[in-house]
């Protein structure tokens, strides 16, 4: 046998993949965009009857595969939403890969579920849930909010339409066209937010409203939704109260950053990915329900072999609330890094990132050139660069990759195109925001 057990044929790639680790460890460059090109004549012929034996295939991979991508969890990584998983986050993960626990059931996974079940203790408690409340970790934000919604679908007795933000992450569009149901939106105003008030106006006196979709940290501007006016207008409603918090809910952990919150303990479900704001490696959503006996109703699987998960009548199984059959413990690394750590020293973490935000706005406020479209609520930061339009825009960005500042990408504001950076790392340096203005004062 050359695949498994002691006899496989691997040669030292335990200690190759080691040494890769630890280097990572350190720290990753900004990276490039791919070339395809490039690529495809490179990994021509990588895959062949015999194999390439070790030293070709690691070779392929070290050479051509690692160096042609971006550095999600680069220190300058400042687009999109990036990933910055802390070590012990990453171990863990190595080892969750290496036992494949089977975390969609008790009967097969108690002790990794048990353990995911203390983080989501920790976001229920913290966002002031009542006793009862209960989730799962998914494998990402997109099945978490698609999971929440084909639950509020089953409680809504035929009402199909959504109440969502102009605001809303491009996932609740795509689970609401998956579930045959249809989105109201709401437009937010120029803060990007959205409040009761805009609701109440938008929905007149229509009475087939399913459910409401807040943010709670939208990923385009960092914005935390009108979360108390949401949930009176749902309630009023009788709708079903979501809160996609999977960029931002985190930060409800720092005391003082929990009443930006306040209305986020009346939410039927939310979620939280911890490999955003929580530090944790790719993959991993955090989903919460008020009462997740409903959830159950809703994704229970049953067939002949799936029975036997269900041994005991009090027994916890994650498949049973979310759309998910089989699932990698994800929710592992951030419970051992919590654990090691503390709570604390991730709320350190998350602060990070906010100063940096708030640096920056400081900067472009004081800068003539540039203007600052709203202050950061959190780690996200929109601006203005005078007489700039699309094409400037993207010279900037391919200017800043190109000497390796940083990784950004320009976004759209109202419709103009304007320039967003998020800070997220907790190493990235604070320098950056003066290599960022010089960029753009240049």
């Amino acid at each position: 046998m050359t695949l498994h057990g002691p006899g496989a044929a691997t040669g030292d790639l335990a200690t190759r993949a080691a040494a890769w680790m630890r280097a990572r460890l350190k720290g990753s460059e900004v990276g490039v965009i791919g070339d395809k090109g490039w690529l495809d004549a490179n990994l021509a012929g990588s895959i062949t009857d015999e194999g390439l034996g070790l030293d070709d295939a690691w070779r392929v991979f070290n050479d051509v595969v690692v160096p042609q991508n971006l550095g999600l969890d680069s220190e300058r990584f400042l687009a999109f939403i990036p990933l910055s998983p802390s070590v012990a986050g990453i171990w863990m993960d190595a080892i969750c890969s290496t036992a494949n626990f089977s975390a969609e059931s008790w009967l097969e996974g108690a002790g990794a579920i048990a353990a995911e079940n203390q983080v989501i203790a920790l976001l229920a408690r913290t966002a002031g849930m009542p006793e009862g409340a209960a989730g799962c970790f998914m494998s990402g934000g997109s099945i978490g909010n698609l999971s929440a919604l084909a639950v509020a679908r089953e409680q809504a007795a035929g009402r199909r339409t959504v109440v969502v933000a102009d605001t809303a992450h491009a996932s609740i569009d795509n689970a609401l066209h998956l579930l045959g149901l249809e989105a109201l939106e709401v437009p937010t105003g120029p803060e990007c937010r959205l409040t009761g008030e805009a609701i109440l106006a938008t929905i007149a006196d229509r009475r087939d409203i399913a459910a409401i979709v807040a943010a709670g940290g939208s990923t385009n501007a960092g914005v935390v939704d009108d979360l108390a006016g949401c949930a009176d207008v749902a309630e009023a409603l009788g709708a079903w109260f979501h809160v996609d918090g999977a960029y931002g809910l985190s930060a409800m952990l720092l005391p003082e950053l929990r009443e930006r919150f306040a209305g986020i303990e009346r939410a039927d479900s939310f979620i939280v990915d911890p490999h955003k704001w929580l530090f944790a490696p790719a993959g991993s959503c955090a989903l919460v329900y008020r009462r997740p006996w409903l959830a159950r109703q809703v994704h229970t699987q049953h067939g002949p072999y799936i029975e036997a998960l269900r041994t005991d009548d009090e027994a916890y199984n994650p498949c049973d609330l979310g759309y998910q059959l089989t699932r990698r413990a994800s929710g592992l690394p951030v419970w051992f890094a919590l654990t090691l750590h503390g709570v604390e020293a991730h709320r350190e973490a998350i602060r990070h990132g906010i100063r940096l935000a708030h640096l920056l706005a400081d900067a472009l406020d004081e800068c003539e050139h540039t203007e600052l479209l709203m202050r950061p609520q959190l780690g996200v930061v929109l601006f203005r660069r005078q007489g700039w339009g699309r094409d400037e825009w993207a010279q900037w960005a391919a200017t800043m990759l190109r000497e390796q500042v940083a990784f950004v990408v320009p976004t759209t504001y109202r419709g103009e195109a304007v320039g967003r950076v998020v800070f997220m790392h907790p190493r990235t340096p604070v320098a950056v925001v003066s290599e960022l203005m010089a960029g753009l004062t240049a």
